[in-house]
């Protein structure tokens, strides 16, 4: 899955469980990115002020919560995408 092109705001991060955490919290994946390590692709999600929100959740909030179920699904298909971008 390779980004497209739009004048749509996006936000890259190459974190596989920040990732996971915003993809199980409903924010929109549009594609993998290669980086400049080429063993490494980074995820690139709609940005938007909620995904900021939820950046800073994740990164500094002490009692962030997310759907087992949910955050499981979201690891599963990161991995899946990830497997199928080699």
């Amino acid at each position: 899955m390779k980004t497209k092109k739009s004048n749509t705001p996006t936000y890259s991060t190459t974190s596989f469980y920040l990732s996971c955490f915003l993809l199980a919290k409903g924010i929109q994946l549009v594609g993998l990115d290669q980086t400049d390590d080429l063993d490494r692709r980074s995820f690139v999600f709609i940005d938007s002020p909620s995904r900021q929100i939820l950046t800073d959740e994740y990164n500094f909030a002490e009692d962030a919560e997310v759907s087992v179920r949910d955050f499981i699904s979201a690891i599963r298909k990161l991995k899946a995408l990830l497997h199928e971008s080699k």
